[in-house]
């Protein structure tokens, strides 16, 4: 017979579940980066509370297509920048029409155009956003007046995330922590790995070394090829793969020449088999000079590889120093490649981390994001 805790708690989970309220959730982005793959999993994680959800993006988005292929009501708004006027009128007339109750944004363009489409609405939807960056905000006029009256609720994917915003002047009390989730799920669903050696050469190899991001200045790949370059000198046999895509793919390629490692670096573009990919890793390493908090980390943590990681923004929020991976300071080439040397050198450390660190991965499960999701969803309707 179920104990009295289990039955609150089960009556608890139901009635945070069960939300009425109209969600539109807004996006500005055309491509698929780390925002969109948490939005999906938001928009699967509501449609399966019984919460349906609709998504306003930009005609061909790629979060489009998916919110579609989920039975996702989706209508186009291009949006051209977060003050774009034509975005924003376009956006109020939805809302005139289809009256939401709540307004969810999930990019800063998305943000500045939902804050100017419902200025002086008449029954004006609660606006939340989520931020999931840990860059300073408040730079001009109107992007501080965009974060500072702009939004009713900040969702936080990261403690460091949320310490930005209190830093930039945003009130704690409108700052929710809500981190970000996984699939644990898709690690079941992956396919056998031998056809990446093959395609990246990799057979001969001792050790492969990768890092998983968007090649864009926070990212600063640049310190991972600095680092891969220390590390050759010092360890053999090791491959080193940058998997992703970006604006800066052709002067990374560049500095990989210039340190002479353009046959022990790999550049694999966009790819769909990034989960293979990644567990044939034999570390992972993050070298971002900002970061909210990265699900790729998550992800190796669960497929049970080891981290090596920059000491920014959400980071500590995963990893403990020296027990569910390794820590450095941002920018620091040297620090990073001797935390990829101890990591590779040291059997033992590499089995702590693995095993606290799949220990840890149990708690990403993205529907814990969902469950804390609506408890804000129900707290701002609710006036509390």
């Amino acid at each position: 017979m179920p104990s009295r805790s289990s039955i609150i708690a089960t009556r608890r989970l139901v009635d945070i579940m069960s939300i009425p309220a109209r969600v539109l959730m807004v996006d500005s982005e055309e491509t698929w980066r780390g925002g969109e793959a948490q939005l999906e999993l938001l928009m699967k994680g509501l449609g399966d509370a019984g919460c349906s959800p609709a998504l306003a993006s930009p005609p061909g988005s790629r979060i489009g297509e998916r919110a579609k292929q989920l039975g996702v009501p989706t209508f186009d708004v291009p949006i051209a920048g977060s003050a774009d006027l034509m975005g924003a009128w376009r956006l109020r007339r939805l809302c005139r029409r289809e009256s939401f109750d709540i307004i969810h944004s999930h990019s800063s363009h998305a943000h500045g155009v939902a804050f100017l489409a419902t200025v002086g609405l008449r029954s004006r939807p609660k606006l939340l956003v989520s931020r999931r960056v840990d860059f300073a905000v408040g730079s001009n006029r109107f992007s501080a007046l965009k974060y500072r009256r702009g939004a009713d609720v900040y969702l936080a994917i990261s403690t460091g995330v949320r310490d930005v915003l209190i830093a930039c002047g945003i009130e704690r009390e409108r700052i929710k922590l809500v981190p970000s989730g996984i699939d644990l799920g898709k690690f079941d669903r992956m396919n056998e790995t031998s056809y990446l050696k093959k395609e990246f050469s990799l057979e001969k190899a001792e050790w492969i070394v990768g890092n998983v991001a968007a090649l864009a200045p926070h990212k600063s790949q640049v310190d991972f090829i600095e680092a891969a370059a220390i590390v050759d000198k010092k360890m053999s046999g090791i491959k080193f793969l940058i998997v992703g895509e970006g604006e800066l793919r052709r002067s990374l390629e560049r500095k990989a020449q210039e340190v002479g490692m353009t046959e022990k670096i790999i550049f694999t573009g966009f790819r769909n088999d990034v989960l293979e990919i990644l567990s044939t890793f034999d570390c992972f390493v993050l070298s971002s000079r900002l970061e909210g908090l990265c699900t790729s980390i998550m992800d190796a943590q669960a497929i049970g590889v080891p981290v090596v990681a920059t000491n920014t923004g959400g980071i500590p929020d995963l990893i403990e120093d020296g027990e569910t991976g390794l820590l450095v300071p941002p920018g620091e080439r040297v620090e990073l490649a001797q935390a990829m040397i101890r990591m590779l050198s040291d059997p033992q450390l590499r089995e702590r981390c693995v095993g606290l660190a799949k220990k840890k991965s149990k708690q990403y499960d993205y529907e814990n994001t969902v469950k804390k999701t609506i408890e804000v969803y129900r707290e701002v309707l609710s006036g509390s």
